[in-house]
């Protein structure tokens, strides 16, 4: 088992959103809006604090809002505009200083209590990185990272690279079964999609 203290946490909130704001509408901080009395990011980063050392969270606005719930950090401008949630991912890598990074959406606010675990032990025997799966569902942005992977990360976004399933299979990225459920991952990408899981009105 790797210890917490070879572990920070990321919380994926730099995206646009563009799926949750209503048509010709203002733009929607996904991570800010309010679910069960807390914000999404705080859920995540909740869940995460227990199993490692410092929380990140990649955001590109409102970081003032953000950075009450872990250490901000924008995208680096290098990757241009819209280079997706691995941009985020390597603009952390290149901050953190633990040997891994236990990655998580913003929008995937009730994770297995046993995720960081069992992404650990899947990576023990030498592999580089592990990922979720729910069936036969990869959700490979909840991911256990190795930090030194930067580099090659790094280059695979500057070299037009987006695909996230990709990148892993570089790799040899181990998926992790934890089973099906309609429930399970479930992330909120749409404004039917928050109300299903008890979302009040977005703003």
């Amino acid at each position: 088992m790797i210890h917490r203290n070879e572990i920070d946490g990321l919380v994926l909130a730099g995206g646009q959103s563009r799926r949750m704001r209503s048509e010709g509408g203002p733009a929607v901080d996904k991570g800010l809006l309010m679910l069960d009395g807390a914000p999404l990011v705080q859920w995540v980063a909740q869940y995460m604090r227990p199993w490692v050392d410092t929380v990140y969270i990649s955001a590109n606005r409102r970081l003032d809002a953000y950075g009450r719930y872990g250490q901000c950090v924008s995208d680096d401008p290098e990757f241009g505009g819209d280079a997706g949630p691995l941009a985020g991912v390597a603009s952390v890598m290149a901050r953190s200083r633990r040997p891994w990074l236990l990655v998580s959406p913003v929008d995937v606010p009730h994770l297995p209590p046993e995720l960081p675990a069992r992404l650990s032990e899947a990576v023990a025997g030498a592999a580089p990185l592990a990922y979720a799966c729910a069936g036969p569902k990869a959700h490979p942005l909840c991911m256990l990272v190795r930090r030194e992977l930067e580099k090659d990360l790094r280059a695979y976004l500057l070299d037009g690279g987006r695909k996230v399933l990709d990148w892993h299979r570089r790799h040899g990225a181990v998926p992790v079964d934890f089973g099906e459920g309609p429930d399970l991952f479930r992330n909120i990408n749409t404004p039917d999609e928050w109300r299903m899981v008890g979302g009040k009105k977005i703003p």
